[in-house]
C-alpha cells in the first residue's frame, strides 16, 4: 500500500509510472461525481416541477370566497339593522355595494382556469352573483320597518350554508396540498443535501487524488530518474538561499573514471546500475552539513555546508573515495570504482552558482587531464582562461593579416645527413601575450574552432615556396588534430594541393596515436580515405601505450614518430634504452620507418646512431626549425635524397599499392 500511495521516485526503472490502483481510483472517483451530479440535477427538476404546481395553484380563490362569504354575512346583519332604523340607507347601500364587488372577482377570467374543475363552485359562485344582482332593486327601496326585508334574507340566506361548507372544504384542501408539498419538498431537500455532500466529498476525495499526484510529479522533475538524486533544478533551489544569506559552503563535482567506456563495454543496463552503486554509497557516507545532487548525466555534486577550507573539502573528498573503494558486483562483473573530483569554494571561487557550477566543471575537467585523484578551482586559472579566449578572438586577425611565422623542422637521415621531409610548424607573436608555441597555438585554435583555417593557413604558407625545392626531393608533414581529422579532409586538402599545382605525394600528414586509437573503425575510415587520394600518413607519439600492436598494424601507415619523450635518458644503460629498444624493435615487426623526434643534445645523437643505424631524426640536434627564407639556403649545405628511391620510403610505397589494390 506504501508502494501504491509513494510520491518518491523508485530506482528500478518505474520512474514516472503511475500504479494501476490510482487509475481505478481516479476513474471510481469521476463515476461517483457524475452520477451524484446526475442525481442532483434530476433532484432539482423535480422541486422545479413542484414549484410550478404551487404556482398554478391559486391562493386567492380560498380567500375570495372567505371574503364572500363574510360579506353575504355583513350583509344579511345590515339589511336586519336597516329594517330596525339602525343605519342608515348610505351606509346600507355601500354594505351591499361592497357585497357587489365580491363576484366578479370569483367569476373573472383570472380564477376561471382555476375553479373550471370545481363545476358545483362555479354555480354557486354564479348563483350568488345572480341573486345579489336581481335584489338591487328591493336594496335601493328598502325602508325602515318594511317587511321587504324578508325577501332579502330569503333569498340570500340559503346561501350561507354551501358557502360556508364550501370554504371549509377549500381550506381544508389547501392545508392537505400543502402538507403533502412540504413532506415532498421536505423529502427533495434531504435527497439534495445528501447528493450535495456526497458530490462535495467525492470531489475533494479527486482533487486531493490529483493534487498528490501534481506533488509527486513536481519532485519528480526535481530528481533524475536513474538515481532518484535531487537534479540541478532542485540543486539550484537549494543553494539559491545560502548565496542570498551569503553561507560559506564547497562543491565537489564527482565523476567515475572510464565510466562512458562502461556504457560501449558493458552496455547502459549494467553502466546505470554502477552508477546507481556509486550515488547509494555516496548517500550512506554523507555528513548532516552535506547536500548531494546530480546536475549532469554521469555527473554527481555534494555541496558541503560550512566548509571554507581546503583541508576541509580535502578531508570531503577522501571520504568520497574511501566510500567508493570496496569492489561493486554488477550482473557478475566486478568494478573498482575510481572517482575523479573538481572542488571548488563560496564565496572564495565566485559569487553565483553559474559561475560556482562552471569552474568546479573546470576543476573537474583538468582533473581528467591530469589523471589526478582530486584538483581545486585555482582562481589563476581565469586568467589562463582568459588568455586563451583572447588569442582566439585575435587568431583570427592574425590569419587574415598573414602575421603568423612559419618554420619547418627537416627530418634527416643520419648519419648521411640527407633531408627527405619537412615538418610544418605555425607559431605567432602576439603583441601582448609573447611568442605563442606551435603546440599552444593548435590547442588553442582546436579548441576554439579554427583548427581548420591555422591548417589551411600553414599548408598555403609552406607550398608557396615549395616548388624552390622540388629538386631536393622533400614531402612537407602538417599535424591533423583531432577537431579535423574526420571524413572529408581529404577533399579539402587534394583541394589545396590543387590550387598550389603540388602532388598529394609531396603531403604527409601527422595524426596523434591517442587520437588514432579513440575510434579504430573511423580512423581506419578517415585514413584509407587519405591513402587513397595519395597524402601519407605518419602515426606520432608512438611509444606512449596508446595501442597495441595489433591494432597499430591494421592502420595504412607509412611512418612511425617517437614520442618526444622516448629518447630522454638513454645515454646510459637502463630502462630508458631497454624500452626504446623494445620501440625500435616493433617498428621492425611493423615494417614501417621510425622517426625519432625530440633529439635536441649531441650525446643523445651519438647514443641514437650506436644503438641503431641509419636513422630518421628531428629535432635541433641536427637542425632546428627553420623560416623560409632560411630553408633554400640550408638545404644547399646538406645532400639531397629522392624519398621516392630510399629502401624504406619504397617499402611503404609499395604497402600503399598493396592496399589500394
Amino acid at each position: 500500500m506504501k508502494r501504491i500511495f509513494s510520491s518518491y521516485p523508485r530506482i528500478d526503472g518505474q520512474y514516472g509510472r503511475v500504479h494501476p490502483f490510482k487509475f481505478l481510483l481516479g476513474g471510481c472517483l469521476l463515476l461517483i461525481i457524475f452520477w451524484l451530479g446526475s442525481y442532483a440535477t434530476r433532484t432539482l427538476i423535480d422541486i422545479r416541477q413542484h414549484n410550478s404546481l404551487l404556482e398554478h395553484r391559486t391562493y386567492e380563490v380560498p380567500w375570495s370566497l372567505m371574503q364572500l362569504q363574510l360579506e353575504v354575512g355583513r350583509f344579511l346583519d345590515a339589511v336586519r339593522l336597516r329594517h330596525a332604523n339602525a343605519i342608515s340607507q348610505q351606509e346600507f347601500m355601500l354594505r351591499y355595494d361592497i357585497l357587489w364587488s365580491r363576484t366578479p372577482i370569483l367569476l373573472s377570467s383570472q380564477f376561471k382556469n382555476t375553479l373550471s374543475d370545481r363545476p358545483d363552485l362555479w354555480l354557486l359562485i354564479r348563483q350568488i352573483h345572480e341573486r345579489v344582482r336581481s335584489l338591487e332593486q328591493a336594496v335601493q327601496t328598502l325602508e325602515p320597518d318594511s317587511r321587504r326585508y324578508l325577501l332579502i334574507l330569503t333569498e340570500l340566506s340559503p346561501y350561507l350554508e354551501p358557502l360556508s361548507r364550501t370554504v371549509t372544504a377549500t381550506m381544508l384542501d389547501n392545508v392537505r396540498f400543502y402538507a403533502e408539498y412540504d413532506q415532498a419538498y421536505h423529502q427533495l431537500g434531504k435527497q439534495l443535501y445528501q447528493q450535495i455532500i456526497g458530490l462535495f466529498v467525492a470531489l475533494i476525495t479527486l482533487l486531493l487524488v490529483l493534487f498528490r499526484e501534481l506533488r509527486r510529479y513536481w519532485q519528480l522533475q526535481q530528481q533524475d530518474p536513474l538515481t532518484g538524486l535531487p537534479n540541478r533544478f532542485a540543486l539550484q533551489r537549494h543553494v539559491a538561499p545560502m548565496i542570498e544569506q551569503s553561507l560559506p559552503f564547497s562543491l565537489t563535482l564527482l565523476e567515475l573514471k572510464d565510466f562512458r567506456k562502461h556504457h560501449h563495454r558493458f552496455g547502459y543496463e549494467v553502466a546505470d546500475k554502477l552508477f546507481q552503486e556509486c550515488g547509494r554509497r555516496l548517500q550512506a557516507c554523507l555528513q548532516p552539513n552535506e547536500y548531494i545532487a546530480q546536475p549532469d548525466q554521469g555527473r554527481v555534486l555534494v555541496l558541503g555546508r560550512g566548509v571554507v577550507e581546503l583541508e576541509e573539502a580535502r578531508a570531503q573528498m577522501s571520504r568520497f573515495r574511501q566510500a567508493l573503494t570496496d569492489k561493486a558486483t554488477i550482473d557478475e562483473c566486478h568494478f573498482y570504482m575510481e572517482p575523479m573530483m573538481g572542488g571548488v569554494l563560496y564565496p572564495a571561487d565566485a559569487d553565483n552558482f553559474i559561475d560556482l557550477l562552471a569552474r568546479g566543471e573546470f576543476a573537474l575537467e583538468l582533473c581528467k587531464q591530469k589523471n589526478a585523484p582530486y584538483v581545486f578551482f585555482d582562481p589563476s586559472l581565469l586568467k589562463e582562461i582568459s588568455r586563451r579566449q583572447q588569442l582566439a578572438k585575435d587568431l583570427s586577425a592574425a590569419i587574415d593579416s598573414n602575421n603568423l611565422t612559419l618554420r619547418l623542422q627537416p627530418i634527416v637521415q643520419w648519419p648521411s645527413q640527407q633531408c627527405i621531409g619537412l615538418q610544418a610548424l605555425s607559431s605567432w607573436h602576439h603583441p601582448h601575450f609573447g611568442i605563442i608555441s606551435p603546440p599552444e597555438l593548435l590547442r588553442v585554435a582546436e579548441q576554439y574552432q579554427r583548427a581548420e583555417r591555422l591548417i589551411v593557413w600553414t599548408l598555403q604558407a609552406a607550398c608557396s615556396q615549395f616548388s624552390s625545392w622540388q629538386h631536393h626531393h622533400l614531402f612537407i608533414s602538417i599535424t591533423l588534430p583531432a577537431a579535423i581529422f574526420r571524413v572529408g579532409i581529404e577533399q579539402t586538402l587534394l583541394h589545396l594541393l590543387a590550387q598550389q599545382n603540388m602532388n598529394p605525394s609531396t603531403l604527409i600528414v601527422e595524426v596523434n596515436e591517442s587520437i588514432a586509437m579513440e575510434n579504430l573503425r573511423e580512423t581506419m575510415e578517415v585514413m584509407n580515405r587519405l591513402r587513397v587520394a595519395g597524402i601519407r600518413i605518419i602515426l606520432t607519439e608512438f611509444g606512449t601505450g596508446c595501442s597495441a600492436v595489433g591494432q597499430v598494424s591494421q592502420l595504412p601507415l607509412n611512418w612511425l614518430q617517437l614520442d618526444p619523450l622516448a629518447c630522454s635518458g638513454i645515454e646510459h644503460s637502463g630502462e630508458p634504452r631497454h624500452q626504446l629498444d623494445i620501440l625500435f624493435s616493433t617498428a621492425d615487426v611493423l615494417r614501417l620507418p621510425l622517426i625519432c623526434s625530440g633529439v635536441d643534445q649531441v650525446s643523445t645523437l651519438s647514443t641514437l646512431e650506436a644503438i641503431r643505424s641509419p636513422l630518421l631524426i628531428q629535432g635541433d640536434a641536427v637542425c632546428s626549425p627553420l623560416l623560409l627564407n632560411e630553408i633554400t639556403e640550408w638545404l644547399d649545405t646538406v645532400p639531397s635524397t629522392d624519398f621516392n628511391k630510399d629502401p624504406k620510403i619504397r617499402n611503404t610505397e609499395q604497402s600503399d599499392k598493396i592496399a589500394v589494390e
